[in-house]
């Protein structure tokens, strides 16, 4: 193993060479061996794709699109299909020119060499000269043509989202009933799975797809987002409630104390608190003719619905849409009583009030509060359009709000003992419902 040096597009990067412990003759026997085994491109792979991150940080993005061949495919595993031909690609390329921040480069780890035709890249990307940018990792694949030109490319980027352990969990969890189904597990089958439960599982895809990943909604996608925004969340985080505004007007607060935009706080608290209250919302959440989702289940999606809201709720919306199995007596009495899930009587109203509380102050606050920094009432509506319309975190909000008004009418609807207002006045109706403690339909 060899450690080199190697400059790419103004950053020093640590390269290791390899040399490959199989050659591609013995991977290819018996057959003959390959015209990408036999003959010797004009640019070797390796530097092909040094060229390729040198131009792009450079943005000459010309030259990038001049190491593409005419038939390329370009495979970025963030889409759903690859981009196939030159044309195609450098429509991809428009596009991150009008999205990426400039200063964002990619400094190469690792890259291999000793195939002339194929090579793999390790890569994190950075602001420039300021740190690494969150999420940024990858691993990419390229091969290339006799000419030297980019033939096939892949890009694997390292999630947002890492379910660790619950990864290995979901394939024990599905893994017998693909075998329990046999054949019936085909994806051909899939119209035999309940529609409504399905239905809100393609909503939920839909959701993370365009929210969470799109380039077509406003703002930047997950991935890209700026430092600038994750420090305004985890500024936002420490004033969760007020709580912490409240503590440094004593000098108590435990963390820093950092002013937002007083419309960005309110929108944030507003959403969280309406989070909050569809754990006791959940707890005696029945509905009829369907199958009750475990108390376990309920708490772990409510615990990510506080953190990530729409991430996780429409989970729990499509698990408690799946049909009931047709079992009479104790056995189907002690199904729909595991779906209930205990809670203390003050609970309830505990979690009405407080989020009724937070509520109000969640509109004072984003129309009075801190006027040396959000100015008058048109300030902070100029403020709030301009937000919605190019910060995805802020848009998400927005939708999230939206959201959780269906889901509140529908929820208390199923309950079958909420007031009219309760159902259909945004937020308020809810933590009116839970102040009052009704108890769920039998």
């Amino acid at each position: 193993m060899q450690i080199t040096k190697t400059q790419v597009g103004g950053f020093t990067a640590s390269l290791t060479t390899r040399r490959p412990r199989i050659s591609s003759q013995v991977v290819a026997a018996p057959a003959a061996p390959s015209s990408s085994s036999a003959t010797t491109p004009a640019r070797t792979a390796t530097e092909a794709a040094i060229a390729y991150y040198t131009n792009y940080n450079n943005k000459n993005i010309p030259a990038v699109l001049d190491l593409i061949a005419e038939d390329c495919v370009y495979e970025d595993l963030i889409y759903q299909d690859p981009f196939r031909g030159r044309r195609e690609i450098a429509k991809y390329f428009e596009k991150i020119e009008q999205l990426v921040p400039k200063d964002i480069k990619f400094v190469v780890e690792d890259i291999t060499e000793g195939d002339p035709k194929k090579v793999g890249v390790r890569w994190h990307v950075e602001l420039e000269g300021v740190a690494q940018f969150p999420f940024s990792r990858g691993v990419s694949f390229y091969e290339v043509n006799d000419n030297g030109q980019i033939i096939f490319a892949r890009d694997i980027v390292e999630p947002t989202f890492k379910p660790g352990a619950a990864a290995l969990q979901g394939i024990s969890v599905v893994a017998p009933l693909v075998r329990k189904l046999g054949p019936a597990a085909d994806p051909s089958n899939l119209s035999n799975l309940p529609i409504a439960a399905a239905t809100m599982g393609v909503f939920w895809l839909a959701y993370i797809s365009y929210v969470m990943l799109s380039t077509a909604a406003p703002g930047l996608p997950v991935w890209q987002t700026t430092p600038d925004t994750l420090m305004s969340v985890i500024n936002e985080s420490y004033n969760f409630f007020y709580v912490n505004i409240l503590l440094e007007k004593f000098n108590l607060n435990p963390v820093p104390c950092i002013a937002e935009h007083p419309v960005g706080e309110a929108l944030f608290n507003f959403v969280n608190a309406w989070s909050m209250m569809m754990l006791p919302v959940w707890a005696n959440d029945k509905p009829q003719g369907k199958k009750p989702v475990n108390s376990t289940m309920k708490i772990g999606l409510f615990v990510g619905t506080m953190f990530l809201t729409n991430v996780f709720l429409p989970v729990y919306l499509a698990l408690r849409l799946i049909p009931a199995p047709k079992e009479e007596g104790a056995k189907l009495e002690e199904k729909v009583t595991s779906g209930t899930l205990t809670l203390p009587s003050y609970i309830s109203p505990l979690f009405g009030g407080v989020a009724g509380v937070v509520g109000v102050v969640s509109v004072i606050w984003a129309a009075a509060a801190r006027p040396e920094l959000a100015g008058d009432l048109s300030s902070r509506y100029q403020y709030f359009t301009d937000m919605a319309s190019t910060d995805r975190v802020f848009w998400a909000f927005c939708v999230d709000s939206i959201l959780y008004s269906v889901w509140q009418a529908w929820l208390l609807g199923d309950a079958g003992n909420a007031k009219t207002w309760q159902r259909y006045i945004p937020f308020f109706g809810m933590a009116g419902y839970l102040v009052e403690k009704r108890e769920g339909r039998e």
